[in-house]
C-alpha cells in the first residue's frame, strides 16, 4: 500500500517539476516576443503606439482568463440508475400471484348470511 502511494507521489511530482518547467519556458518566450512585437511596432510607428499596443494586448488576454476564472463551474448531474428490466419482474409475480390467491380464497368462501331484517317499531 505504502509502495502504491510513494509511486503516486513520485508522479504527480514529475508532473508538477515538468509542468513548473514548462511554465518557466513558456514565459521567456513571451518575454522574448513581447520584446520582438515592442521592436517591429517602435520601427514602424511610435513607441508610444507600441506601448499602447502591447498593453492593451495584455490587458485584453487579463480580462480574458479573469472571464474564465469568474465562471460558474458546470455542476454535473449524475445519470438516473438504469435497473435491470428483470429486476422488478420478481415483485411484479409476487403481486400477481398474491392478488390470484386473494381471488381464490374470496370465490372459495361462502357468502356471509343477510343480515336479520329490521323493527319498525
Amino acid at each position: 500500500m505504502f509502495g502504491y502511494v510513494q509511486w503516486r507521489l513520485g508522479v504527480a511530482l514529475k508532473k508538477s517539476a515538468l509542468g513548473a518547467v514548462g511554465l518557466v519556458l513558456m514565459l521567456v518566450g513571451l518575454a522574448f516576443l513581447t520584446v520582438a512585437g515592442w521592436i517591429l511596432l517602435a520601427t514602424t510607428y511610435d513607441t508610444l503606439i507600441a506601448a499602447t499596443v502591447i498593453g492593451c494586448v495584455y490587458f485584453g488576454l487579463g480580462l480574458v482568463f479573469l472571464g474564465f476564472a469568474m465562471r460558474r463551474p458546470r455542476v454535473p448531474v449524475p445519470p438516473a440508475p438504469v435497473a435491470a428490466p428483470m429486476a422488478a419482474m420478481p415483485g411484479l409475480m409476487g403481486a400477481f400471484l398474491q392478488g390470484l390467491s386473494a381471488g381464490r380464497a374470496a370465490r372459495s368462501t361462502p357468502p356471509p348470511p343477510p343480515p336479520p331484517p329490521q323493527s319498525h317499531y
